[in-house]
């Protein structure tokens, strides 16, 4: 250890070098793991706090039914079945319709949501983008749409919209529905296409008083998709009891594209990994053996002197395990020091190209992060894993000299 030490000091802007071929990769790992975390993070709250929930209970799909979600008739059944597991923490019913929505000589094809107003919140932030007039009341007609279908419309709070609904199960259906709220959409999308209303007026517009599309619900100690496991379980148990002709959709199936991206997010996070601690191993190595061939003859004297072949490897692999230790370490701390900072200022927010793709697929446009500690520990404890698994050929190459052939190759 003493002559590892002592080595490391005396060649100092070498021991620099190598410090950082260590500190870089593990810094640049840990500030990933926040960007992907965050990214993640984002994606999922998004898909399960603003429509599909963490999974829910339908009709299975029947032929013939185009984009409409088949209907079911007996929604407070599936309820009271998930008020008695152990692990649903919120739960609601809800009707899903194709309409057109006209207004004068104007009309648009909508989709329409029958929610309950006093239960939608966890998966529903339309109540909070409410920018005009004021949300659904349980128990009144109303309809509460996007700017976007407010001016399509040319219709404000108060003005009568009709509505012409479709489905394949029911036939057509037409109302007369007052305007009671406009909300600010994240995507121009939403706000033309998604209406809220109460699940009476839409199952008046379906013709039918006990129809449903789905029963919504969210599981209790679910913080992130590194949770899925609680959720199938829980998803496993309600399965179990469903009619036949019901069946359980969790998340990843109502938003395929969002459990696309984030698939693709994870091999990407392993490449970059793969990429850097590679360079940070040749670094190493590159440096450990250019020292071995420095020392050659006061390594062959060590030798000479009686010192095994083992000891002269320890020696070597104590100087790389004292580098890759002091240089993760470093790392690691830098990395968590510079997701903490951009926390503490709000994030890095998105520019404007980049914030309209990332509000397209779900996410902030404003970049938070966050990282865990099993993932700087496994960062740091990997790089120095690889750096030690470098020094091993420099290493071994010294622990093969013959004292006599070193000595000649000095000289």
């Amino acid at each position: 250890m003493k002559a590892a030490i002592r080595h490391l000091r005396r060649n100092r802007g070498r021991t620099i070098l190598t410090l950082l071929a260590v500190l870089i990769p593990v810094y640049f790992l840990v500030f990933m793991f926040g960007f992907s975390n965050s990214v993640v993070l984002d994606m999922f709250h998004n898909a399960t706090r603003i429509d599909t929930g963490h999974f829910q209970v339908r009709h299975v799909e029947r032929r013939g039914m185009g984009s409409a979600i088949p209907l079911m008739y007996d929604a407070d059944a599936v309820v009271a079945a998930l008020d008695e597991i152990d692990g649903i923490e919120w739960r609601t019913v809800r009707l899903d319709l194709p309409a057109l929505a006209s207004a004068g000589d104007r009309s648009q094809t909508i989709h329409i949501q029958g929610v309950v107003p006093n239960e939608i919140a966890p998966i529903s932030t339309i109540g909070d983008l409410i920018v005009e007039g004021a949300y659904l009341i349980p128990g009144e007609s109303g309809l509460v749409i996007g700017e976007e279908l407010a001016d399509l419309l040319d219709v404000r709070v108060d003005d009568e919209i009709a509505l012409l609904g479709a489905h394949p199960e029911t036939g057509l259906g037409v109302l007369l529905v007052a305007v009671t709220g406009i909300y600010a959409a994240p995507l121009s999308e939403m706000g033309r296409s998604l209406v809220h209303t109460t699940i009476e007026t839409a199952r008046q517009l379906a013709r039918s008083p006990h129809a449903a599309t789905a029963v919504v619900a969210r599981v209790s100690g679910v913080d992130g998709p590194w949770d899925l496991g609680i959720i199938d379980a829980v998803a496993g148990q309600v399965r179990s009891g469903l009619a036949p002709e019901l069946e359980v959709l969790d998340w990843r199936d109502l938003a395929p594209q969002v459990d696309g991206y984030m698939r693709i997010l994870r091999p990407t996070m392993f490449v970059f990994a793969a990429v850097f601690f590679g360079l940070g191993a040749l670094v190493v190595l590159n440096t450990l053996y250019l020292s071995v061939m420095e020392r050659t003859r006061e390594l062959g004297l060590i030798i000479s002197l009686g010192a095994s072949r083992w000891r002269v490897m320890r020696m070597i692999l104590t100087e790389a395990g004292l580098i890759a230790v002091i240089g993760a370490v470093y790392g690691a701390l830098i990395g968590v020091a510079l997701v903490l900072i951009v926390e503490a200022f709000g994030g890095i927010p998105m520019p404007g190209s980049v914030s309209g793709f990332m509000k397209a697929v779900g996410m902030s446009p404003v970049l938070h992060m966050m990282v865990k500690w099993p993932q700087v520990v496994i960062s740091a404890v990997s790089m120095v894993a690889v750096a030690v698994l470098a020094a091993w050929l420099p290493a071994y190459r010294a622990s093969r000299l013959e004292p006599v052939e070193a000595m000649r190759y000095v000289e």
